[in-house]
């Protein structure tokens, strides 16, 4: 596969220079005890174990270039934030190494991918004996007594780095543009972005106990997002408003679907951001040979390709449109990446879901709107509105948006308790507004 992001590719390199071995990507979609590559997290033990060779750990360094897919990111989130979708570099040493030496190889590689030290602030979570060792060896480095601070756990380090287990360490770089939901044009927790997840494994636990390790470890993770993201200018933080970024990797598909939804005449609404990482995962595992299906890894395929369809019909726009969507993918993330053209056979797994979909639409609209589903007695819509999302899979913020065409406003909190019948609370009343005029154009007939 051709590499298009320099930067990620030159910090794989730099550390294969440095002595460690390149070890194959595995591949996505098959790897043993029937699990998933492409799903596994890099939090996820099974990720070390596959650089150090396990069941017989190798010695010495190895490094890998993995895609990634997050699946536990369905949702909306600010702009700034990694897509679901990206490539992680991965890197371990079996044996005992100093460890002034092993971080001055993080540094190294992170200068030559065009992340300079100045940027950098260490974040150090250890037991109080782990501390001071890794604070001597950055101020060995050059780091500057005010880089480094001891603090919890960020939300995004991996599980398994624990600080009982050996010394943990997150490098992070200032973003100039919003990475969490409450940031503005002033934020004042600065918006910091994880570069990499470093940590000394020096113990294991067995059996609740935790004994030393006859060969420790040195990991590091690293991800492609991090590496592209645009740092901080120097200076206090620019006022009057959010940006809005784009990942690198998504940003010429962002604006091929923003293209799109212009020519299909949505003037505002649909987020092309959104739209786009949802769109690459989709075309990330149809490449694949993967087919949307009732559960597992085929059922993620199957939920994103109808958040694609449901992102769409909230707006107003005819939920087929995601078959457009997906060619744009083709053309604007797959080709520029050099991943293979999608097959035939991918074609007719979209083409089927994209009806599947649309059936389900029209029959749950049918029954949403027929004599008395959106009668005046309390909590009727909500209740139907619950069974159809969970019955029919009728997404309920179409449901919500097909009610107020019809003039009826279900009660909110009625809404959110109707699927549990074990709470008792009183039945708030069903709002009945005059219908507003229905447009020229139907998407759903």
């Amino acid at each position: 596969m051709r590499e298009s992001v320099p930067q990620v590719s030159t910090f794989a390199e730099c550390l294969v220079w440095l002595g460690y071995r390149r070890v194959p990507p595995g591949p996505l979609l098959a790897a043993d005890d029937g699990a998933t590559t492409l799903f596994t997290s890099v939090a996820a033990p099974a990720w070390r174990r596959f650089l150090t060779g396990h069941p017989r750990p190798e010695p010495g360094g190895a490094v890998v270039l993995q895609w990634v897919l997050n699946t536990s990111r369905l949702a909306h989130l600010p702009p700034a934030s990694p897509p679901s979708v990206q490539r992680t570099v991965g890197a371990v040493w079996t044996g005992r190494r100093p460890y002034q030496e092993a971080l001055g190889d993080v540094l190294d590689a992170l200068r030559k991918a065009g992340v300079p030290p100045g940027e950098l602030t260490f974040l150090i979570r250890a037991e109080p004996q782990d501390g001071p060792p890794v604070t001597a060896a950055l101020r060995g480095l050059g780091v500057r007594p005010g880089s480094i601070v001891r603090g919890p756990r960020p939300p995004d380090a991996p599980q398994r780095m624990e600080t009982e287990l050996g010394p943990c360490l997150t490098v992070r770089r200032r973003s100039r543009d919003v990475v969490f939901g409450h940031c503005d044009g002033h934020c004042p927790c600065g918006c910091h972005l994880s570069v990499a997840h470093i940590q000394f494994v020096e113990r294991r636990r067995t059996a609740g106990r935790v004994t030393p390790l006859r060969r420790p470890l040195f990991e590091v993770i690293v991800s492609e997002h991090a590496l592209t993201h645009h740092a901080a200018p120097d200076g206090p933080p620019v006022r009057g408003g959010r940006r809005t970024p784009v990942p690198p990797l998504l940003g010429r598909l962002t604006a091929g679907i923003a293209d799109l939804l212009a020519l299909a005449g949505a003037a505002a609404g649909p987020s092309p951001l959104f739209l786009a990482d949802l769109s690459s995962a989709v075309s990330l595992l149809l490449g694949e040979g993967m087919a949307p299906g009732p559960r597992g890894g085929p059922y993620v395929l199957r939920r994103l390709i109808r958040m694609i369809g449901t992102e769409l019909a909230v707006h107003g726009l005819p939920p087929a449109l995601l078959t457009s969507v997906i060619a744009t993918t083709e053309f604007a993330y797959r080709a520029p990446l050099g991943f293979p053209e999608l097959s035939a056979s991918s074609w007719v797994h979209m083409a089927r879901e994209r009806d599947a979909f649309l059936r389900a639409l029209v029959r749950g609209r049918t029954l949403l709107l027929r004599s008395g589903a959106l009668s005046e007695r309390p909590g009727e819509a909500a209740r139907q509105l619950t069974r159809l999302w969970s019955e029919r899979g009728v997404p309920l913020a179409l449901s919500l948006r097909w009610c107020r065409e019809a003039g009826v406003e279900p009660s909110l909190p009625h809404l959110a308790l109707a699927g549990n019948p074990d709470v008792a609370h009183a039945e708030p009343a069903v709002t009945v507004r005059p219908a507003p005029p229905r447009p020229a154009a139907d998407p759903w007939t």
